[in-house]
């Protein structure tokens, strides 16, 4: 099995909205369980990956969503957070 190198996804209208990257579950483990630094070039900033807990699928199957904060995000771009060598984590909007 292939180690994950990146994470990528297209930012909703909620997303950009409230300012936060949805998380996959199935892609928590690519992050670290603590904070890190995570930065698009310009901005630095320590970051960790937060959840809330959810009914969306309906009040008998309640789970949690992840996310990380981040701002200035558009509709419908992708973003691609990839881990460098320093350990860190970098962001770029495509």
């Amino acid at each position: 099995m292939n180690p994950v190198n990146s994470y990528s996804r297209k930012i909703s209208k909620k997303e950009a909205d409230k300012g936060f990257i949805f998380i996959l579950k199935s892609k928590l483990s690519y992050f670290p369980k603590s904070s890190f630094t995570l930065s698009d070039g310009d901005i630095t900033e320590v970051r960790e990956i937060k959840s809330y807990p959810c009914t969306c699928r309906g009040p008998d199957r309640p789970h949690d969503h992840y996310y990380i904060s981040w701002d200035n995000l558009e509709v419908g771009n992708i973003i691609e957070i990839r881990k460098n060598d320093s350990g860190d984590y970098m962001i770029t909007q495509l």
